[in-house]
C-alpha cells in the first residue's frame, strides 16, 4: 500500500476518531496520588479500539488500584520497532467552577473536542491508534510498529513507562515518538528536558488561640517568609539561561498548599506546601536540593520553627536526542508534508515519557500539534489536530518501517 492510501483511510475515519475520543474521555482516569481509582476502565475501553494488531498485551503494575499499561504490536521488524507512547491518565480538573461544562462530560463544538484529558493525552492516544491501523506492513518489514499506552504519566511514571522499561519491552534498535507537547502549527520537536524536582516543605510551629499569638509559633507566617526568601534566592543562584529551552530559564513554582487549620481563630502549628522545579541540565539537582535545605536551616534558626524538606520526585534529565538520527529526520519530513512548516529542535521544562528513554541512551522525540490547553479549565483539542497528527505519524511509519 502507498502512503496516500494511509492518508485516505485517516480522512475516512475522521468522525470515528472523534467518537472514540469522546467515549474515552467519559471515563475518569485519575491515579491514586490524585485521589482517583486508576486507569483500568479507560484502558479496557481503549483496548476495544486496537483492531488489526498482531498482538495486544496488558502489563498492569501493582498499586492501590492496578495501573494498566497496553502494548500493541504490528509486524516484527528486522531493525527494531517504531514506538508511539501515549498515556491514559489525567490530572484532576481543579476548580470545577472554572469549567463551562463538566470535565467528565466531553462534547464537540466548533471543530473542537472539549473535556478533561482531551489534549493531554487523549488526542495522542486516538491519533496514534488510527495512524498505526492505517498502515499495512509487508511480511518482513524493516521495522515494526508499536504502541505503548501507559498509566502514571501525570505523577511518577514508575507504574507506567518505567514499569515497561523494567520488563524489557524495548530495545536499543527502537525509535520512540512521544506526542505529549507541541505548538498549534506543529513546528517544534522536543529533544531535551530539564531536571524535574518536586519538593514538600513543612513548617512545624506551635498552635495557640489567635488572640494570643505570642504564646505560640505561627507556622503559616514562618512558611510565608521562608517561601518568599527561597524563591528570590533560587532565582539568583540558578539564574542562567539556555536558548535551546522554552522557557529559557529554570523555573521554581510553589503549587499546592495543604490546609493549616479549619477555623479562622487558631494559630496553625503546621504549614505544608509543595514546589514544582524544572532545572536546566547544566545544574546539579542534588546540589540545588542542598541549597534549599540550607535556606530552610537559616529560617529554622531565626524563627525557632522546624522545617522539613522532602523530595517527592526527582527525575534527572537524559542526554538530548540526536537530531541527525533517522528517527528525527523521518518525523521532520512528515511534519513538512502534512503541516507545511520547517520543524525546529528545542528543549522544554515539562517532564514526559521521553526522558525515561533518554536515560537508557535511546533517542526519543516529543511532538504533537497542541493548542496549549494542557491542565487548563475547558481543555480541548481540535479535530484537525487529531487528523493531522494521525497523518504525520502514518507518514513517519511509512518512512521508517517499510523498505
Amino acid at each position: 500500500m502507498s502512503a496516500d492510501d494511509s492518508l485516505g483511510r485517516i480522512d475516512a475515519w475522521r468522525e470515528e476518531m472523534v467518537d472514540a475520543l469522546v467515549r474515552m474521555l467519559r471515563i475518569p482516569a485519575l491515579g491514586p496520588m490524585n485521589a482517583g481509582t486508576g486507569e483500568g476502565a479507560r484502558a479496557d475501553m481503549v483496548q476495544t479500539l486496537l483492531q488489526g494488531f498482531d498482538s495486544v498485551q496488558r502489563f498492569d503494575a501493582d498499586d492501590e488500584h492496578p495501573r494498566p499499561n497496553i502494548i500493541a504490536r504490528k509486524g516484527e521488524g528486522r531493525e527494531g520497532t517504531v514506538w508511539i507512547v501515549s498515556h491514559l491518565d489525567t490530572v484532576p480538573p481543579g476548580e470545577l467552577a472554572s469549567w463551562d461544562t463538566p470535565p467528565w462530560e466531553p462534547h464537540v463544538s466548533d471543530g473542537k473536542v472539549f473535556g478533561l484529558g482531551a489534549e493531554d493525552n487523549g488526542q495522542a492516544v486516538i491519533a496514534s491508534i488510527y495512524a498505526a491501523r492505517s498502515v499495512e506492513l509487508p511480511h518482513s518489514p524493516r521495522r515494526g510498529i508499536g504502541l505503548a499506552i501507559v498509566s502514571d504519566e501525570e505523577t511518577l511514571s514508575i507504574k507506567g513507562i518505567q514499569h515497561l522499561i523494567d520488563l524489557g519491552q524495548f530495545s536499543d534498535d527502537d525509535i520512540f515518538l512521544v506526542p505529549d507537547w507541541g505548538l498549534p502549527d506543529g513546528s517544534l520537536i522536543e529533544v531535551a528536558e530539564k531536571h524535574l524536582v518536586w519538593l514538600s516543605l513543612t513548617v512545624h510551629g506551635k498552635q495557640v488561640h489567635a488572640s494570643k499569638p505570642g504564646d505560640g509559633l505561627n507556622a503559616y507566617r514562618v512558611g510565608a517568609r521562608f517561601l518568599v526568601d527561597l524563591l528570590e534566592r533560587l532565582g539568583l543562584q540558578y539564574g542562567d539561561e539556555d536558548a535551546m529551552f522554552t522557557p529559557s530559564t529554570s523555573t521554581f513554582e510553589p503549587t499546592r498548599r495543604d490546609a493549616t487549620v479549619d477555623n479562622i481563630n487558631t494559630i496553625p502549628s503546621r504549614d505544608r506546601f509543595f514546589m514544582d522545579i524544572r532545572l536546566l541540565p547544566r545544574y546539579d539537582p542534588e546540589e540545588m536540593i542542598g541549597f534549599v535545605k540550607m535556606v530552610a536551616d537559616e529560617h529554622q534558626a531565626s524563627s525557632g520553627a522546624r522545617i522539613d524538606v522532602e523530595v517527592v520526585q526527582l527525575t534527572v534529565s537524559g542526554e538530548p536526542s540526536d537530531v541527525d538520527a533517522e528517527g528525527f529526520k523521518a518525523l521532520a519530513d512528515a511534519i513538512r508534508e502534512v503541516h507545511g512548516v520547517e520543524p525546529k529542535a528545542v528543549g522544554i521544562g515539562g517532564g514526559t515519557c521521553a526522558n525515561f528513554f533518554r536515560l537508557q541512551g535511546w533517542n526519543a522525540y516529543v511532538w504533537q500539534s497542541s493548542e496549549g490547553k494542557v491542565h487548563c479549565p475547558n481543555e480541548y483539542c481540535t479535530i484537525d489536530n487529531i487528523s493531522d497528527d494521525a497523518k504525520t505519524f502514518a507518514l513517519t511509519f511509512h518512512r521508517l518501517c517499510r523498505d
